[in-house]
């Protein structure tokens, strides 16, 4: 079976920063990853990174982007 039309840097929830692929399908996970001395916690929120060669069962066609799904990915670039 030929998936290379389904690969993820095809898809419209990929994006790329440098030489780091990220996937936008879902909200961004939270993590929780340290205490301080007066018991505040520190959230981290992080994209999945992906490979842009990988493929899932969520693709959907890259060519269909809103601008409003372009100028969300374009932000969250100069965040990672």
């Amino acid at each position: 079976m030929d998936n290379t039309k389904n690969q993820c840097q095809s898809c419209k929830f990929f994006s790329k920063s440098g030489a780091k692929g990220y996937c936008h399908r879902y909200p961004p996970q939270a993590c929780v990853v340290d205490e301080d001395e007066q018991g505040k916690l520190t959230t981290l929120y992080r994209i999945p990174e992906v490979h842009e060669n990988g493929y899932c069962g969520e693709w959907q066609n890259g060519k269909q982007k809103t601008q409003t799904e372009e100028l969300v990915m374009s932000e969250c670039r100069k965040q990672y």
